[in-house]
């Protein structure tokens, strides 16, 4: 993951290398020369967040926790996506679009966001695999873009049961011999 300091961002804003009036993405940053070689995801840190003048929207893989309250202190939007190395690659070369909603589910909704969405780019950005990535982008506190899937009051864990809600268990049930020979 490349790391990316909200001051730098900033200083890009005030040079006009970054637009603070469009989405900032890892295209956007890798073009503009603030993300440098291959990587494989934008993390977003807070070092600076004090000089962040304007509101900006940024939709990047992560984001501290900092990072992500003085956007939002500031009046700026956030979400984190899923990218791998090839798929910001193709976002570079301008073969597929930049969203911030997961892949459609159902054959009828997946040909007509191709039909619709794609236009002139060839490919679709993934969705997670790993159990960690899919936990990440759907919690809320991280902003993921994967978070719409999680109701109030559950957790983004896919494996853990959220606390108060339990299994009701019968109470055991004892035998008139047990009660006779039990003391007390």
């Amino acid at each position: 993951m490349a790391e990316v300091n909200l001051d730098d961002v900033q200083s890009w804003i005030d040079q006009g290398r970054l637009d603070a009036t469009k989405r900032i993405t890892p295209r956007e940053l890798i073009l503009s020369g603030l993300v440098k070689g291959r990587v494989e995801g934008v993390k977003i840190l807070a070092r600076g967040s004090e000089l962040l003048k304007q509101p900006i929207d940024v939709l990047v893989s992560r984001a501290s926790a900092e990072a992500i309250a003085a956007i939002e202190a500031a009046g700026g939007k956030i979400v984190t996506r899923y990218y791998t190395r090839l798929a910001i690659m193709r976002l570079v070369k301008n073969q597929s679009v930049n969203t911030d909603k997961p892949l459609p589910l159902g054959k009828d909704k997946i040909e007509a966001a191709v039909k619709a969405g794609l236009g002139r780019a060839h490919f679709r950005l993934p969705d997670p695999t790993s159990r960690d990535d899919f936990e990440y982008y759907r919690d809320p506190a991280h902003r993921g873009y994967m978070s719409y899937m999680v109701a109030r009051g559950q957790s983004p864990s896919l494996y853990f049961k959220v606390p108060g809600e339990q299994k009701i268990t019968s109470e055991a049930k004892t035998t008139k011999k047990e009660e006779e020979e039990t003391l007390w």
